[in-house]
């Protein structure tokens, strides 16, 4: 007997390793652990991260959300500016392009592009649909010259390549010869519709190889979310007041179910309904006889280590400091710091995004949306500029060390830079100079003429 049961279990264990290592096969590079093949497998990570995964984790995941949600509304807390030349320009008056192409860098334009960035954040790419007025199929190519009506946003999983230009002489290789689009309909259905590249301008990467901006973080919070649901699920199963009844051993069940007047194959269900009946708040008295009733309580451990340490990683991944991710501002100097850092970071950002910006003006250029011009600069204002109460500080103490520097004779700021550093355009102009003759006669004429 004893030697079948090793048997047994010597088949089992074998069996085990033979799918560990097919596992391993198929899956040669799940994780970083170099001693084993599928530990992304078994810590409980997916392999490949799809769309609808950092869809699923944007959608659900509070944190993970709440990183996308700060970058977009930092970057886009103010709408860009696009003028003809460069940012050295100092000229105030709009020139002609520049007032035709705010007709279409319309609040409501910026509003769509951001919301295009928000959905580039989640998904590695997004799609901007131009509505050009021209009467055409969305498959036809545009009509060049025709006004653009509307832009309409598109989440990555509903915009995808149709057919690839695979020819090597043709100048658009390796690019999209037409995109396909998942429609959702008011009523609920949905249908697919072609749409040729002139109306499709995409912010972001949509090659293979792309690297969202969720992915690297991705595994730090799936890890987040194990440890919020289980803390929770602990909770819950304490507060359900789970019952354990206990015998003594000079106890009949026989004598105890006639007591209750069942069988004694249906006392265990007495018991069970007593217990539902307590766990949903009705006053219920459970009679027992030879029996000790008390509630099983199992002690929560504290999961603030665990999600600290997954929460940091999840920063570094996203990076954005710890603080502003959760809200948490505690002590001030640090809190300043990283509101500092993150201002730094997304005015960066900026930089990048100002590409993209010019990349779609160039777009609408070419369809003759706009009119060419020589050169345009996208501006945007600065995050880390001073406020109005940090400038008069910074005035204030330029007049204190003015007032120090008396004894030297010599004045360390102008009355000129105070006043910028304070925030106002340089010194007043002088009032004018009038006559002592002409001041009297403005004082002492009460005929209301001229």
């Amino acid at each position: 007997m004893n030697d079948k049961l090793q048997l047994a279990v010597n088949h089992a264990i074998n069996d085990a390793r033979l799918a560990r290592a097919r596992m391993g096969m198929l899956n040669p590079s799940m994780g970083l652990d170099a001693k084993r093949n599928s530990a992304w497998c078994e810590y409980g990570f997916p392999e490949q991260v799809t769309y609808e995964n950092l869809y699923a984790l944007y959608r659900r995941g509070g944190i993970a959300h709440g990183a996308v949600e700060k970058l977009v509304g930092k970057c886009w807390q103010t709408n860009p500016e696009i003028i003809e030349g460069d940012d050295a320009d100092e000229s105030e008056n709009e020139t002609a392009w520049e007032k035709k192409s705010k007709q279409v860098f319309t609040s409501r334009f910026w509003r769509s592009f951001a919301e295009a960035d928000r959905r580039r954040l989640v998904g590695r790419y997004a799609g901007i649909l131009l509505h050009v007025n021209d009467s055409l199929a969305w498959d036809q190519p545009v009509t060049k010259g025709k006004m653009l009506q509307k832009v309409t946003v598109a989440w990555a999983g509903s915009l995808t390549v149709g057919d690839w230009d695979t020819g090597l002489n043709s100048k658009t290789y390796g690019q999209p010869k037409m995109w396909q689009y998942a429609e959702r309909l008011p009523n609920g259905s949905s249908r697919r519709v072609n749409i040729h590249p002139d109306r499709v301008f995409i912010l972001g990467d949509y090659s293979d190889d792309a690297i969202g901006f969720l992915e690297p973080a991705y595994n730090a919070f799936v890890s987040l979310e194990k440890v919020e649901g289980g803390s929770g699920e602990s909770f819950l199963k304490n507060a359900a007041r789970q019952l354990n009844i206990n015998f003594d051993k000079e106890a009949r069940l026989d004598e105890i179910a006639r007591a209750h007047g069942v069988d004694y194959s249906e006392l265990s269900e007495i018991y069970d309904k007593v217990a539902r009946e307590m766990n949903i708040g009705n006053d219920t008295v459970l009679i027992t006889q030879g029996a000790s009733v008390a509630p099983i309580v199992a002690a929560v451990s504290d999961p603030a280590p665990t999600y600290n340490v997954n929460l940091q990683t999840a920063a570094a991944g996203v990076d954005i400091p710890t603080r502003i991710l959760v809200g948490n501002q505690q002590a001030e100097r640090s809190s300043t710091e990283d509101q500092k850092y993150f201002n730094t970071r997304c005015q960066s950002r900026r930089g990048d995004l100002s590409f993209e910006v010019e990349d779609f003006c160039d777009k609408l250029i070419e369809l003759s949306i706009l009119d060419p011009v020589s050169q345009k600069t996208v501006i945007w204002d600065d995050l880390n500029a001073q406020s109005d109460s940090e400038k008069l500080d910074a005035a204030q103490k330029m007049s204190q060390i003015n007032s120090a520097s008396i004894g030297t004779g010599e004045q360390v700021f102008t009355g000129e830079e105070i006043r910028v550093a304070a925030g106002y355009e340089g010194s007043p102009e002088p009032l004018p100079e009038v006559d002592d003759d002409e001041e009297e006669s403005e004082v002492t004429d009460t005929s209301g003429k001229p």
